[in-house]
């Protein structure tokens, strides 16, 4: 239990635990998306934390948090904290499985939704210090911008560059940042979560799931790989650092943060 307590104080707004509690909230959700998005008027009707959609396989992925707005815009909010994977491609397929998942059998084009996936990483996705950067489609011949109905953000939540989304970034990366002025909705969820009894019981049973699904994940892979699958989801989950993962493991640093790519 007290390691469970340990975990919890450690726990901000970007890791997994904590933010899939945060997005039940649909004011939370709200906030944040009125920032990300640059748009003051944003409404949000729906939210919902691991929400999860399937292709046409039968293959799931559960999503960090699916947020319908008034304009039926369907935006995907993922956290992520390791740098070490191919986040364009992810945001590609999370925006294609939310796009079949939510258009109507048979209909025509036109009623297909328009998408907007949203990566909040703890790291720099462009390596060029900015606090929001926009992927659009453009015509190579003209320098023309062309829509098609998908949206793709990508966050650098370690920008410090004096803007609302930096001061929000920061709310989300440091443990006891708040700001109830510009961002009441999220202040007040991080402190319940952090400070109350009953908020702290909640992250400490979220932990203790997470702990319990990735114990079973792994005596299904078996028990080298389970362990290793293990330790992998954790320090996703931001549960356990690269370094305690490769005490654990007998590795370097170095490799673990390669198996996570």
């Amino acid at each position: 239990m007290k390691g469970t307590q340990r975990d919890v104080d450690r726990l901000r707004p970007i890791d997994d635990p904590m933010f899939r509690v945060m997005a039940l909230s649909k004011a939370f959700c709200e906030e944040v998306l009125r920032v990300l998005l640059e748009d003051k008027g944003l409404k949000v009707v729906k939210s919902t934390p691991q929400a999860a959609v399937t292709n046409l396989r039968g293959r799931s992925v559960v999503l960090d948090a699916l947020c319908e707005l008034s304009d039926g815009r369907l935006v995907n909010v993922e956290v992520q904290r390791s740098e070490y994977e191919d986040h364009q491609r992810r945001v590609r397929y999370y925006a294609s499985l939310v796009t079949a998942d939510r258009t109507p059998p048979g209909g025509r084009f036109r009623d297909v939704p328009d998408v907007c996936v949203v990566l909040v990483g703890e790291f720099d996705p462009f390596g060029a210090a900015r606090s929001l950067y926009h992927v659009d489609r453009v015509v190579r011949e003209t320098g023309r911008i062309v829509e098609n109905g998908l949206c793709e953000v990508y966050v650098n939540a370690l920008a410090r560059d004096g803007s609302d989304v930096a001061a929000l970034m920061e709310v989300f990366t440091e443990a006891e940042a708040y700001d109830e002025t510009r961002f009441p909705a999220t202040s007040r969820e991080k402190r319940r979560l952090r400070h109350t009894e009953e908020g702290r019981g909640t992250m400490s049973r979220v932990v203790e799931e997470i702990r319990a699904e990735s114990k079973a994940e792994g005596r299904l892979e078996g028990r080298a790989e389970g362990r290793t699958e293990t330790l992998d989801k954790l320090v996703r989950d931001g549960l356990v650092d690269v370094r305690a993962a490769a005490a654990s493991l007998g590795l370097d640093p170095e490799e673990v943060e390669r198996m996570l790519a």
